[in-house]
């Protein structure tokens, strides 16, 4: 599985001159993939105040979620003149920060490079909403756990977080007959099950699990919403299964927006 010293390696090497544009490429590019695949899962949490962003690559993401996002006009159709009054990015591989800082500039943003699994730099009870997509697919259980430990302390209770993770773990039984590329260097020993367990270990809750196909029929990727209750909150699990991801995306369907709508 990819080790953090294997995926600075691997970032800081890569051909980033399409941005991070290149895995949109299924979703009939970036602009479809957040207005219908992204967007219509967090709708309900943005805009907001702090976003903390993990793994943001060249900022493909970042560009919509940001205060002074480029793409103002499809911030204003999530309801306002941007996502988010303050962002911070925190990526293991410097050249992504560099690149990012350059591109984004300094109002309302800040930027770390860390170690691939310390969240030191960010204040205890300050993030309002913690987002990840295409980037943690490649972490393995070790340091998702961290993250969400760490994340226990550093979402303001109340608050929540979507990450996109590996759930390959989940076929670990087929390892030596399966074809590598279609592990597409995901997580290995990573699955929903420990990324819901891990939540709960961080006095978290994982409240919809969207289990999803990626490259083949199995359900090797996972998108996991969850939530740092406020005291007395009670909330359930939720475990999806979609087979259909890519071609509701593709189409438009946001079905997703079904999963959570948030209330005062």
């Amino acid at each position: 599985m990819p080790s953090i010293l294997e995926n600075v390696r691997q970032w800081r090497s890569y051909d980033w001159s399409s941005r991070g544009s290149e895995w949109c490429e299924g979703y009939g590019g970036v602009e479809n993939a957040w207005q219908h695949a992204v967007l219509p899962r967090i709708r309900s949490f943005v805009p907001t105040g702090h976003v903390l962003e993990l793994g943001p690559g060249y900022g493909v993401w970042t560009d919509y979620l940001c205060p002074q996002p480029a793409r103002a006009k499809a911030a204003r159709k999530a309801g306002g003149d941007a996502l988010s009054r303050q962002m911070t990015l925190v990526d293991l591989a410097p050249n992504c920060i560099k690149f990012c800082r350059k591109r984004f500039g300094r109002k309302g943003m800040l930027y770390y490079a860390n170690d691939g699994r310390s969240l030191r730099m960010i204040d205890d009870e300050s993030i309002d909403f913690v987002f990840s997509f295409n980037s943690l697919v490649h972490a393995d259980l070790a340091v998702m756990r961290e993250y969400l430990l760490q994340l226990g302390r550093k979402l303001k209770p109340g608050a929540f977080g979507f990450i996109h993770h590996s759930n390959l773990g989940e076929y670990s039984e087929e390892f030596g007959h399966m074809d590598p590329a279609y592990e597409h260097w995901r997580g290995r020993d990573m699955t929903g099950e420990r990324f819901r367990e891990a939540c709960r270990e961080a006095g978290l809750v994982c409240i919809v699990q969207e289990l999803l196909p990626w490259g083949s029929e199995r359900f090797i990727d996972a998108h996991s919403l969850f939530v740092r209750p406020n005291p007395g909150q009670r909330f359930e699990e939720r475990i999806i299964h979609n087979p259909d991801y890519f071609e509701q995306a593709r189409a438009g369907d946001h079905t997703a927006e079904a999963w959570y709508r948030r209330t005062p």
